[in-house]
């Protein structure tokens, strides 16, 4: 079978353009506050009740951030931000029921049954189009001249975050161990957190590396009267708070520390710290939650943290994670909203 000059090219041009996008080392990776600022940032300046950062893989899309949906993954035919992807400005689609390209799309068909999109296509360094910045909303809308161009620089700075440069970390080692196939499963859904089986793993190499004059610290971190929100307002509220809980001990901890979901209701959060430093890291993730609380949910939560701190010996990881499990007990008895402590 003959195939054409110009289908070579485009097959070598999505060749190179799958390549710049894996070696990004972002796609099955956790949320990570540094894109969730600039799709809140979108969403509130454009004024739109969705808005996402995707990177587009093989065969689908990847949600790195998103602000006002929940989802993780799609596959690419459904997704808009594939056909971001060949526009050098702003692809903006008013109303997706009128729009032959999308009409029959299963997110327009269905939940969360889309009206409009706009999407920005961001680039690696190498010039490659790997995702896309979007906003998105249920109701048909136009984006003006001066909100395509702030689309347009909002999708800059994406882009300048993505090549920005970051001290190495056990996490960025192991992501870069890890094939993109191996990392798909690694990532919790609720949470967009690492999953226990991840988390494991990141505390299992910070023990086996640990040094004689380094100190890093677990946090366990455990929701307040969960089980109270899923019995009263069902698993899908339930689910909302743990999401939004995430999302604030995100926010309360540096880019290189590790988080994951370690239970139903824990979170366990790694940090190269001592006693002191985590101790107020831990208060500040308890005082959060407390202010913030979850929006829209008509009782407030509040989290109880057991911090163990690892000084000048080379504990295993179970000793390190029973520390931090006798600490959260001793947290929850006081009452819940505490911090206790436990020095090793």
């Amino acid at each position: 079978m003959h195939v054409s000059t110009e289908a070579k090219q485009v097959s070598l041009s999505e060749m190179l353009r799958l390549k710049d996008m894996h070696a990004l080392n972002l796609i099955y990776t956790p949320a990570e506050a540094r894109f969730d600022r600039i799709t809140r940032l979108t969403a509130r300046i454009l004024k739109a009740p969705i808005a996402m950062i995707n990177f587009i893989a093989e065969d689908h899309q990847w949600t790195k951030s998103s602000f006002g949906l929940s989802f993780t993954s799609l596959p690419r035919g459904t997704s808009f931000c594939n056909l971001a992807l060949s526009f050098h400005g702003p692809f903006v689609v008013p109303d997706a029921t009128q729009d032959e390209r999308v009409a029959n799309n299963a997110i327009v068909t269905g939940p969360p049954f889309v009206r409009f999109y706009a999407g920005h296509a961001i680039h690696a360094e190498s010039g490659s189009a790997v995702g896309a910045l979007c906003i998105m909303d249920t109701l048909s809308r136009q984006l003006g001249p001066d909100e395509q161009e702030t689309l347009q620089d909002l999708a800059i700075i994406a882009e300048r975050e993505l090549s920005r440069s970051r001290p190495p970390s056990f996490q960025d080692a192991l992501i870069q161990s890890w094939e993109p196939i191996d990392r798909r499963n690694a990532v919790d859904e609720v949470t967009r957190m690492w999953n226990r089986v991840m988390i494991e793993e990141l505390i299992y190499l910070e023990c086996t590396h640990a040094t004689s004059d380094s100190s890093f610290s677990l946090l366990f971190v455990d929701i307040d009267r969960l089980s109270i929100v899923n019995e009263h307002f069902g698993m899908e509220t339930g689910d909302r708070a743990l999401s939004e809980i995430a999302r604030q001990i995100r926010h309360s901890i540096r880019e290189d520390d590790a988080c994951g979901r370690y239970d139903v209701n824990c979170f366990a959060v790694l940090l190269q710290a001592g006693l002191i430093d985590s101790k107020l890291v831990a208060e500040r993730i308890c005082e959060m939650v407390a202010s913030h609380g979850v929006p829209g949910l008509p009782m407030p939560l509040t989290v109880s943290v057991g911090v163990a701190c690892v000084k000048e010996t080379k504990p295993s990881p179970a000793i390190l994670m029973t520390a931090a499990a006798k600490a959260l007990r001793e947290a929850k008895v006081k009452g819940g909203n505490q911090v206790a402590t436990a020095l090793l």
